[in-house]
């Protein structure tokens, strides 16, 4: 009758010092491992609003470009002309800004938002075999040869366009910067995690 009594109180004791150590092990190691991904996510997230709205200047150009056979010059040939707003900086501004100079250009492109945007933008456009745009200065293009309006494999023949984006998220004076082209498939970005 001792034994098992003392088998039963033996048994609602709790958790060894060992047994206590090794969970709190696992919850920590589970906690790294979920920092790891929220800052994937957070900076994945930072280049969201850009990316999107960059294909919807996309497909705006294209559809100008179906009706009047040339594409939009909304930004008079200078890829710093930020829209909405004009400055960079870290504050959201609405996409409609009647006061901006380029303002009805943006929407003879029929570009909208869900919301704010973060970021300045910026769409040139023009005929024939180079770029007469130059890219935001100030960034190496890592991966790249060369800065991509300058590299001889996207040369455009005919009309063409350069979207570029840019954004300071954190006020820090580093921005990240997305370019894209219409001789271009992809996004080119740097600093995306500023």
């Amino acid at each position: 009758m001792r034994s098992t009594r003392r088998q039963r109180s033996a048994t609602r004791r709790g958790f060894t010092l060992v047994e206590l150590l090794v969970v709190v092990g696992m919850v920590g190691i589970l906690a790294a491992l979920a920092l790891v991904g929220y800052r994937r996510y957070m900076a994945a997230a930072g280049t969201a609003e850009p990316k999107a709205v960059m294909q919807g200047i996309r497909g705006g150009q294209e559809s100008y470009r179906a009706e009047m056979l040339e594409y939009l010059n909304v930004s008079q040939g200078a890829l710093d002309r930020w829209y909405p707003g004009g400055t960079l900086n870290d504050q959201k501004r609405a996409w409609d800004d009647a006061a901006h100079a380029d303002y009805t250009r943006w929407r003879m492109l029929n570009v909208t938002t869900d919301g704010a945007v973060r970021f300045g933008y910026a769409t040139v456009a023009g005929n024939g075999t180079s770029f007469a745009a130059t890219p935001h200065t100030g960034f190496t293009w890592h991966g790249l040869p060369q800065p991509p309006l300058a590299d001889p494999q996207f040369a455009p023949r005919g009309p063409w366009y350069v979207i570029q984006a840019a954004g300071d998220r954190d006020q820090d004076g580093t921005y990240a910067l997305l370019l894209t082209a219409s001789t271009m498939s992809g996004i080119y970005w740097e600093n995306d995690t500023e």
